[in-house]
């Protein structure tokens, strides 16, 4: 079994409280998809998700599927447990009945939006066991209704500047579909210091096989540039503070965020740039938004971030774990004399392929083909495919919104979403700085602020 496949067996696993073989053999299902004319790309969107999760998904019939998913006004085709999925203009609705609202040519970003809310359903009915978040049918989604007139800027323009990305992995993966299905012009410099494992492949939209043991950040801008003719896509095979190091320290006027890391989050907004769009998941369970402008009086990145107690014993779970110590781990990237000791732990590893990597991807990658020495050290769930998707298409429409005139520009800065329910608005928040905040608490980095940024 591939290492994407066990990553999937092991969060299903722990979501049910089932053993890895027993959710191997649930991820054994089939869906049957099925639409119209008007609903090739959707369908494209939602085969390509369903793909990463499951075992089997069809186009045509072919046997006894355990669900089948019925894009737009069209008859179903077995006898499979249906799941109806309708988008039109900036509505989707994914119901159990078939939806009042139809099918029919719309906007691609609206698609993958509604890709991701049918695939969780899907999965969710064929596996045909009770999750930790129970699935909230019918899903009525009106993006125009959530964002207001704001929404229409996803149809414009959109001046990214000159911007950078920390992160190529799955969540960065996702923001790039999502932008690429956009009009969008400036330079966006993508950061990532790791290659491509098999790891990734259930969760990184842009990643197949080909790309394993490839430089993330070469591989995610040679496959998206392409579909995005006005955004420039410069790929750093670094990470973000060397990236910027090399380009002679520019000012960073626009940062997204894909990484993992909550102590990386908080030297990313140490790098004081002016505009934070952040995505993250959690688990099975949730995916979280956070925006920042500096200066403001409202949170950043290292507010929402800040140091909590499960930090540290995380780290000192992923330093015993590798052979190093819990101060080299907070450095976030493994230097040559930790390489040396991760390789004395695991042979097989060479040293100089080991430089450079963030400690929680290489966590990852060793926990995901079951090569941990150590049982009593924690496993790093990776979130099913659809959940990172979601995060990075949404933080696109986002940033859509937010890059354009201030007017009608959402006053939150956090905002908690299912990808097994509508997003609901009273989880927005406007979250104010956190008291022990190492970074708007530090008087030297407010006075460079204050003089890059007025």
């Amino acid at each position: 079994m591939s290492t994407a496949r066990q990553e999937n067996a092991r969060t299903l696993a722990s979501a049910i409280g089932r053993t890895e073989e027993e959710a191997e053999k649930l991820l054994e299902t089939t869906v049957l998809v099925t639409h119209g004319a008007d609903g090739e790309r959707l369908a494209g969107y939602v085969v390509a998700l369903l793909a990463r999760t499951l075992s089997h998904v069809q186009r045509d019939p072919d046997g006894e599927p355990a669900v089948e998913i019925v894009i737009g006004a069209v008859a179903r085709r077995s006898a499979a447990r249906p799941v109806f999925l309708g988008v039109e203009g900036f509505r989707i609705e994914v119901c159990d009945d078939a939806p009042t609202t139809l099918a029919g040519k719309t906007r691609p970003i609206v698609e993958l939006v509604a890709a991701c809310y049918v695939v969780a359903a899907a999965v969710h009915r064929a596996l045909g066991v009770e999750l930790a978040v129970p699935l909230r049918l019918p899903i009525v989604i009106d993006l125009a209704e959530l964002y207001g007139t704001a929404i229409v800027r996803v149809d414009g323009r959109i001046e990214l500047g000159d911007s950078f990305m920390a992160g190529a992995g799955a969540v960065g993966n996702a923001v790039i579909a999502g932008l690429s299905v956009l009009d969008v012009y400036g330079k966006l410099h993508v950061c990532d210091p790791d290659d491509a494992s098999d790891g990734n492949l259930n969760r990184c939209w842009w990643f197949g096989p080909d790309d394993l043991e490839k430089p993330k950040a070469v591989r995610l801008a040679q496959h998206a540039q392409a579909s995005m003719p006005h955004l420039a896509l410069i790929p750093h095979v670094a990470t973000l503070r060397d990236a910027i190091k090399e380009l002679g320290d520019p000012p960073i006027e626009t940062l997204i965020v894909g990484v993992d890391s909550r102590r990386v989050r908080r030297a990313l907004q140490n790098e004081m740039p002016h505009r934070v769009f952040d995505a993250s998941t959690t688990g099975v369970t949730e995916l979280v938004l956070h925006f920042n402008e500096i200066p403001s009086a409202s949170a950043c990145m290292s507010c929402i971030y800040y140091e909590a107690p499960e930090e540290s014993a995380h780290e000192s779970h992923v330093a015993k774990a590798l052979g190093v110590n819990a101060e080299d781990v907070r450095t976030n990237f493994v230097t040559q004399t930790a390489a040396v000791l991760i390789a004395q732990t695991y042979p097989h590893l060479a040293p100089a392929k080991l430089e450079g990597l963030a400690y929680d991807s290489l966590f990852k990658q060793l926990c995901g083909k079951g090569e941990l020495k150590t049982s009593s050290v924690e496993r790093v769930l990776a979130p099913f495919g659809f959940v990172s998707v979601l995060a990075g298409v949404m933080l696109a429409i986002e940033i859509a919104i937010r890059t354009g005139p201030s007017d009608g520009r959402p006053s939150y800065n956090y905002w908690r979403l299912s990808p097994w329910g509508a997003p609901i608005e009273r989880m927005r928040e406007l979250r104010p700085k956190h008291a022990g905040c190492e970074f708007c608490g530090n008087a030297t980095l407010k006075s460079v602020v204050k003089q890059l940024w007025g």
